[in-house]
């Protein structure tokens, strides 16, 4: 029974979440028409008396105002005097006099009259007191009563009522009902918090919010109308804040936490479908446990208190209420949830694809990233310049509500207007002063005080609502002519027929790629099963070994054996096999089906032939082909005919089972397969508090296992602390100008104030995310050099700031006044990009990082196996002497372009960049205590989380791993910093081990132990073969110092 019903409500949620628009449109009409409803039903309670005219009569005689009494049946006094008394009240009245006719007497209130006429007449008089005349030509118009300033009177009207119920309540009563207003707005405050700390600062906890609202009014149209449940006003007023403080939204949050969870940490998955397991498996029969206990709780107390009918009716519309809002979460809720949850995946996917083109990133290849990429941050996420848009939004929707009802301007001036008074405590009655006024007759006096009318003074407001209305009646009354109104018809057709094509093109266009892409995984998924199901050979060749063989022979012989086992097993689809279909066909044939576009056609010999006689160059195999995988192989066999090289007919550079589609127009040109290298791990080391383990590619041994070791020491004494001391990549044009004197006239210009300011807003207005910071400029001559600096989010960002560079200097030349400037180079070698520069290592390039961490003296002696003292000497003599004796630019350290370089393999950054990544200078000092601190500042780390080489999937998960893949959603170039950060952490990490090791004499033992395999158990080999590895083993390893 449980798991039926989990699968019912699991089924209700996925269909609301596919759905989500639909259903909380129509989930929102159909609530709209219950409110009417509600609304009508309680209003019209209230209104039943204050809405109409009041009668009073007073019998024949003197007048005496005791003997005025309240009438409702005026025909019982048909022949006697019949008088109506008309409020008339005086808006934006000012300095002007009110009005003054015969028949006007003196109201009970300030600018207010009352208009005494006979009552048989008031229609016709009211049509012709559509103006009044005051003194000094002053006019007041007869306007709706429907305006903004009413609310004041409900207001008033309203505490007027709560007045009035506390003074005839018990003191314990009032205490305890405020108690309840106050946990109410605890419990929403407490929603908004909660929400928070699950990802959403408004969006959920409004919807939570409004899933009950809708659930209440639903619950509550039931019980008035199915169930008959009389639940007062008053009651609800005091009775929804103990339950909403009681029951709370506790639901709502359990709810809500698995499922941002589980699409947190299945992102790429289908959203509804995510939603439909958590509520099956997790959410579905605890809810309704807990749900049920507290409506059976409810039900229970109206059974055993039978005799209270208002406690009675209150608990059953509680349990009723519940029931309504469990089942509005599962539907309405899950909606919510979905469509906020589809809305961020495609604004990140968007601002991805945005990022990566600007960055350089092919459009094809940034948006099949950009889509299948599974972001590893929080999907529900703050921006505080969103949040006060929304709120601003649904204030100014509220306000506008508000001035819709309060104004005139959809209100016709000459209908009658009554007042809605919903908060009014009693009817119009008459008053003493008022009463005096009216003569009483031979058989006595009838008196109907009618619906006050407003009068406002007209003015320049007043007549722009005239003119708008007029401006409304005119284009109603053009609606209403039979051939505007045909003609809008058609025009109407017209504009429908044309969104359903676009729609139906957009559909088909979206339907076209969601089939390629179930297509691709349909043959990747074939590709597999064919691999899996093909017998693997019975008897594998086994070569012997000799004495004379090395154990590099043999495991090449093994791997050449397997990668054929593996190439007679293997198949890719779409014909990336040969096509030995129909007679050969000549080259002439070929070169015409080339004319015609139709490579494709072609089998992979042909298509080589026309590579080969040089009808098809090698970088149109992808374009003319459409198959990047089919166009790698046939590629591989070209070159080998090309280059005499037959061993690209072999899978000793692999080419199966990568995504192509990921490197064309992204990483590489004319590629013929990929490139594996070892990746090791180090770690965990712990970087600002928090534990990373760090990949490196890399194919030197040793160098995984000594970053290992430091950082088993560095965690000993708590880890590493970093710093961020600067944050700007760097791009330094050449230009040039015909004379020296205009040279200079451009540098002070670019050095001022305007300039800075200028040339920050053409760059910037190039990209979303690259912000120029300053600019830096030297002379040479008539050569001018200006070095840009800008912040470039999350990407290494040099294509986005050369982009920059070549608009804002345009601009210069244009705009500014410099026609005569001559661009040599986008890039004077001022940057500097990927060579050893002074400049780069005092101005700093990329991120500026520095990293520091204390190790305890003992873990230095028995971790390290080192001392102190010896470490502080030998960074002294070896980084910071010797490597001034070199003339060193940025090289005070042992090794650190080792960690760089393999970190950067690992994660897609450009390997090239290690020139200028790799500057660091390595401090160690001796502290009062004993302990060792060490530092490491690299003022040049160049990195980015997205763009480039972090596309390819393998990079992209070692980005993932260190939790910084892609841009960082609510702080742009937080990822790319955070990297920075590690790949310092781990330079100190290395920087330390090597060093210990150098101090030491560790080194020669350490390589000689994980670069080499052991002995073999055979004592005469070992005896053999022993003696010139270790020989060989002491001479390679005099290479392997890394200084």
């Amino acid at each position: 029974m449980a798991s039926k019903t989990a699968s019912v409500c699991a089924y209700l949620a996925r269909v609301c979440a596919n759905r989500p628009i639909h259903f909380i449109i129509s989930t929102a009409l159909v609530a709209s028409i219950t409110y009417l409803s509600i609304l009508d039903h309680y209003a019209t309670s209230l209104n039943a008396d204050s809405s109409k005219p009041v009668s009073f009569y007073h019998p024949s005689g003197s007048s005496d105002y005791n003997k005025w009494v309240q009438v409702e049946n005026l025909s019982d006094y048909d022949s006697i005097d019949h008088y109506a008394l008309t409020p008339i009240k005086f808006k934006r009245v000012g300095d002007s006099s009110l009005p003054v006719y015969d028949n006007m007497i003196v109201g009970m209130e300030e600018n207010e009259k009352i208009l005494v006429s006979d009552y048989s007449s008031t229609d016709s008089l009211y049509e012709q007191l559509e103006t009044l005349s005051g003194s000094h030509d002053t006019e007041f118009k007869l306007r709706s009563s429907h305006r903004i300033g009413r609310y004041y009177e409900y207001i008033k009207s309203l505490f007027s009522k709560v007045g009035s119920l506390i003074k005839g309540a018990e003191p314990f009563d009032i205490i305890l009902v405020t108690v309840a207003y106050g946990a109410m707005w605890f419990t929403f405050a407490q929603l908004f918090f909660e929400m928070k700390k699950l990802g959403s600062n408004f969006w959920l906890a409004f919807g939570s919010l409004l899933s009950s609202g809708i659930a209440f009014l639903f619950a509550l149209a039931i019980g008035t109308t199915l169930l008959n449940l009389k639940v007062p006003l008053i009651s609800l007023s005091e009775g929804l804040p103990f339950l909403v403080a009681t029951i709370g939204f506790k639901h709502k949050i359990a709810f809500t936490a698995p499922v941002l969870k589980a699409l947190n940490s299945r992102s790429g998955n289908d959203v509804p479908q995510v939603i439909s397991d958590v509520v099956k498996f997790q959410t579905a029969i605890p809810l309704i446990k807990d749900q049920s206990i507290i409506i059976a709780c409810f039900l229970l107390c109206s059974i055993l208190a039978p005799n209270l009918t208002g406690l009675v009716n209150f608990c059953v519309m509680s349990a009723l209420i519940l029931a309504v809002d469990l089942f509005f979460t599962f539907t309405f809720y899950s909606s919510i949830l979905s469509l906020k949850a589809q809305i961020n995946k495609v604004h990140k996917e968007i601002e991805l694809k945005q990022f990566l083109e600007e960055d350089g990133i092919d459009e094809t290849v940034a948006e099949r990233v950009a889509s299948s990429t599974e972001l590893t941050t929080d999907l529900f996420h703050h921006d505080s310049s969103i949040v006060s848009f929304k709120v601003a939004m649904i204030v100014g929707f509220i306000s506008l509500h508000l001035f819709a009802l309060g104004t005139s301007w959809l209100y016709d001036d000459s209908a009658d207007y009554e007042p809605v008074n919903l908060f009014s405590t009693f009817s119009p009655t008459l008053s003493k002063s008022v009463a005096l006024n009216v003569p009483i007759g031979k058989h006595g006096t009838l008196v109907t005080v009618m619906p006050t009318r407003i009068y406002s003074k007209v003015d320049l407001f007043t007549q722009a609502e005239d003119f708008a209305f007029h401006i409304f009646g005119r284009m109603s009354t053009a609606i209403s002519d039979p051939l505007v109104g045909k003609f809008l018809f058609v025009l109407a057709g017209i504009s429908v027929s044309i969104n359903i094509y676009l729609l139906n093109a957009t559909n088909a266009h979206l339907t076209e790629t969601h089939a390629v892409k179930k297509a691709e995984k349909k043959r990747e998924k074939i590709e597999r099963s064919k691999v899996a199901n093909i017998p693997k050979p019975a008897a594998p060749v086994v070569i012997p070994r000799s004495s004379n063989s090395s154990s590099d022979d043999i495991k090449e012989a093994q791997i050449i054996d397997e990668s054929l086992s593996d190439d007679q097993s293997s198949s890719d689809v779409d014909s990336v096999e040969s096509k030995a279909v129909g007679p050969k066909r000549s080259i002439e044939e070929l070169a015409e089906i080339l004319k015609a576009g139709n490579v494709k056609e072609c089998t992979d010999d042909e298509v080589v032939e026309l590579v080969t006689t040089g009808k098809l160059p090698l970088y149109a195999l992808e374009k003319q082909l459409v198959n990047k995988t089919r166009a790698v192989v046939v590629r591989r066999k070209a070159i080998a005919k090309l280059a005499d090289a037959p061993v690209l007919n072999t899978t000793k550079l692999p080419w199966k089972h990568y995504d192509y589609d990921r490197v064309f127009g992204a990483c590489c040109e004319n590629v013929i397969g990929f490139m594996p290298l070892p990746v090791g791990v180090a770690g965990p080391m712990i970087i600002d508090k928090v534990p990373y383990h760090i990949p490196m590619a890399t194919t030197e041994g040793c160098l995984v296992a000594s970053t290992m070791r430091g950082c088993k020491a560095i965690n000993a004494g708590g880890g590493v602390q970093t710093v961020l001391t600067n944050d700007g990549m760097t791009r330094g044009p050449c230009i040039s100008f015909p004379t020296l004197a205009r040279t200079g006239a451009a540098k002070i210009w670019l050095d001022s104030e305007e300039g800075q300011k200028v040339m920050k807003s053409a760059f910037n207005s190039t990209s979303r995310f690259a912000r120029l910071q300053h600019l830096q400029t030297a002379m040479a001559g008539t050569l001018l050099f200006i070095r840009f600096k800008t912040t470039t989010g999350d990407a290494m960002g040099m294509n986005m700031i050369s982009k920059g560079v070549e608009y804002a200097l345009n601009y210069m030349v244009k705009e500014c006044g410099f026609e005569d400037m001559e661009v040599i180079s986008l890039s004077g070698n001022y940057c500097t990009d990927k060579k050893a520069a002074a400049i780069n290592w005092i101005e700093g390039r990329g991120k500026s990082v520095v990293a520091a961490a204390i190790v305890p003296a003992d873990v230095v002696r028995k971790v390290l196996k080192s001392d102190v003292d010896a470490l502080v000497e030998l960074n002294v003599s070896k980084n910071l002497i010797g490597s001034a004796m070199a003339g060193s630019v940025g090289g005070f350290n042992a090794h650190a372009a080792n960690l760089v370089t393999a970190v950067y393999l690992a994660t897609g950054q450009d390997p090239a960049q290690n020139v200028e990544s790799s500057n660091c200078i390595t401090l160690m000092s001796k502290l009062a205590n004993g302990d060792l601190q060490i530092s490491v500042s690299m003022p040049s780390i160049e990195v980015g989380t997205i763009g480039g080489g972090t596309v390819l999937e393998p990079q992209g998960a070692m980005l993932e791993l260190l939790g910084v893949r892609g841009p960082h959603p609510t702080e742009p170039g937080a990822n790319a910093r955070q990297l920075a950060k590690i790949v310092a952490s781990a330079v100190l990490a290395a920087e330390l081990s090597l060093c210990s090791a150098l101090a030491a004499g560790h080194l020669v033992q350490s390589h000689m132990t994980h670069n080499r395999k052991a002995p073999a158990a055979d004592g005469a080999a070992t005896a053999t073969s022993s003696a010139p590895d270790v020989k060989r083993l002491q001479e390679g390893s005099k290479i392997c110092i890394r200084s």
